[in-house]
């Protein structure tokens, strides 16, 4: 879990972004000296910054790299908010690696905004998350409420599984798991769309959330809309239970059978129905009333 977060300027983020900028140099920034990071936004970004570093980039940056920075109309939205996630790993000043001879790529000029701090913050692995995420904070390093750094976390893990496989129920679960924080203290109910090979389309899609203390109530129309919109050939769909108990309803047993069934008219397959419990823990809803409990830690059914 990301408990800390490098909150930087705009024009910082969007170096890092880009993948442009590998380096940033920060006395606030404290150990640990390695690990992950969110990029976020600082919220004095304004348009005079922006315009400022358009103007450094233009003589400082290849054409070709310049021209992937965006406008500022689409990026003025975006002071306050966390945009991705990125590793990072501090080295002293006197501990810069050498390569072919010359300095290591995170001290040519004119990359580097020398700030003459004495660490050196190498940050990769860029993320970016489709939907920034609100937070607090200015420039430096500060620590995240639990619940930011679940979403964090969760929004990081999302980014990434697109193209994963999805070969076992223990697969789906996983990526399922990631996504439940959306739903909070509700019950909500996801959808997984696959390709012909078994491999994730999108993140786990959420179609529909319950009341505060209801079940959500399941529309087939909406589930088979966002799977043939995402060009799905076959889906796996969940939904969490707040209270922990992972048997199904006999609500939860019907509605399996109408998805399997409406997927089959419609030619995309329902592979399987998980209720998704705290520690993650799930079950595969059957047809009857057979339970099959999972616990994803050691894989053991």
């Amino acid at each position: 879990m990301i408990t800390s977060a490098f909150t930087c300027t705009g024009p910082y983020a969007v170096l890092i972004m880009l993948g442009i900028k590998c380096v940033e140099n920060r006395s606030a920034m404290p150990v640990p000296a390695k690990g992950r990071c969110a990029v976020s936004c600082s919220k004095s970004f304004c348009k005079e910054e922006y315009g400022n570093f358009l103007q450094w980039a233009a003589h400082a940056l290849p054409e070709e790299e310049f021209e992937r920075i965006p406008a500022w109309g689409d990026v003025k939205e975006w002071p306050g908010k966390i945009v991705g996630a990125c590793d990072y790993e501090a080295r002293g000043r006197n501990d810069l690696r050498l390569e072919g001879g010359n300095a290591a790529r995170s001290v040519i000029a004119p990359y580097q905004w020398d700030e003459e701090y004495e660490y050196l913050w190498d940050l990769t692995e860029v993320v970016c998350f489709d939907q920034p995420i609100p937070c607090r904070g200015n420039v430096g390093m500060w620590q995240m409420p639990d619940p930011l750094a679940v979403q964090v976390t969760a929004a990081d893990a999302l980014a990434r599984c697109v193209g994963e496989q999805v070969a076992t129920a223990e697969d789906a679960a996983r990526l399922f798991h990631a996504v439940v924080p959306i739903a909070g203290a509700r019950e909500g109910f996801f959808m997984l769309p696959l390709d012909d090979a078994g491999r994730a389309l999108s993140a786990p899609v959420l179609v529909s959330l319950g009341a505060q203390t209801g079940t959500a109530a399941v529309d087939l129309g909406e589930v088979f809309r966002e799977a043939l919109k995402a060009g799905a050939r076959s889906i796996v769909v969940a939904h969490n239970h707040p209270s922990g108990d992972l048997t199904p309803s006999m609500a939860d047993i019907a509605m399996t059978a109408k998805l399997r069934e409406a997927g089959n008219l419609l030619g995309v397959s329902l592979l399987d129905h998980l209720i998704l419990g705290s520690g993650f823990k799930f079950a595969v809803v059957n047809t009857t009333k057979e339970l099959s409990t999972w616990e994803m830690k050691g894989g053991k059914r």
